[in-house]
């Protein structure tokens, strides 16, 4: 099951990127293929608790003799304890995908700053190119005449 980010998401990454669609793709695609694997890996590991309780589930009941309400009671047990895991896996993984968020809340901010501090430093360096260049100062000289 393929992850899509929203729109929204992904536009916000473009304008954090300073419209350079083709690494907003790159970082979109990154974060989606993050996430498919987390829902991937959280997938899996349910198939095997669940492959995992079942045979410890067969193991017991073939060697000693059950009864009815044993074996119901044994196997709404075992459905509550997989459905617990399975919503302590949507917990993890909400809190991954939050944990996710958060660090890319963070780049973005890291991407401003860097950009704005670039764009002083441009400016400085044009204003002392422009102040220290002799074809200024003789200008500034002709006019303070």
């Amino acid at each position: 099951m393929a992850y899509s980010l929203p729109r929204d998401a992904f536009l916000l990454l473009e304008e954090a990127f300073n419209h350079d669609r083709p690494k907003a793709e790159v970082f979109a695609h990154a974060i989606e293929a993050s996430i498919t694997a987390i829902q991937d890996k959280a997938n899996e590991y349910i198939v095997d608790k669940k492959e995992a309780i079942k045979s410890e589930l067969y193991n017991e009941l073939r060697t000693e003799l059950a009864t009815k309400e044993f074996v119901r009671a044994e196997i709404n047990g075992l459905r509550a304890e997989i459905k617990q895991d399975i919503n302590d896996l949507r917990t993890e993984l909400k809190q991954d995908i939050n944990d996710l968020r958060i660090e890319l809340n963070d780049l973005r901010t890291d991407v401003k700053q860097t950009a704005l501090l670039l764009k002083i430093l441009i400016g400085l360096t044009i204003f002392g190119l422009t102040l220290f260049n002799p074809a200024f100062v003789k200008l500034v000289e002709l006019l303070m005449k």
